[in-house]
């Protein structure tokens, strides 16, 4: 009678692995948005979320200054729900992380786009012009009429 109870109770844990899970997201810099699979998220980084067991995730991170960054969590087969269910079930995949880090890249600002070849409005131009103009010749007469 015993081991009926200790078969139906690690079945029962195997089963509640499917589930969901915690997933801790942590953002280089923090206090980014995060969206999975399309659905905001409330909060900012780092936070943990509780996510479907069994379905891979597309995690996006956004943050203003920032361009946005994408990542995808993939599902493994696990061989212990593997021999309940069948290896291409989707209750035997499980994801294996625990935490996942996402680096953010700063947007350009405009002032890393400047020109180099001009110098900035006000400053003085150096290079081989001449400060003096050029002398004016009289227009011909037959010209002007």
């Amino acid at each position: 009678m015993n081991g009926r109870i200790g078969i139906a109770m690690a079945c029962a844990c195997l089963v509640s692995c499917v589930g969901t899970k915690k997933l801790y997201i942590r953002t280089i810099p923090g206090e980014a948005n995060i969206t999975i699979n399309g659905v905001p998220q409330k909060g900012v980084t780092p936070m943990t979320v509780t996510v479907s067991q069994n379905r891979a995730l597309g995690i996006v991170a956004s943050k203003s200054g920032y361009e946005s960054a994408a990542y995808t969590v993939n599902t493994r087969s696990n061989w212990w729900l593997a021999l309940l269910w069948t290896r291409d079930d989707p209750r035997a995949q499980i994801i294996p992380d625990n935490e996942v880090e996402i680096p953010l890249r700063r947007i350009p600002s405009a002032e890393g786009f400047r020109s180099k070849a001009l110098p900035p409005y006000g400053a003085p131009l150096k290079g081989t012009a001449t400060s003096s103009a050029p002398a004016l010749r009289a227009m011909p007469q037959d010209l002007v009429n």
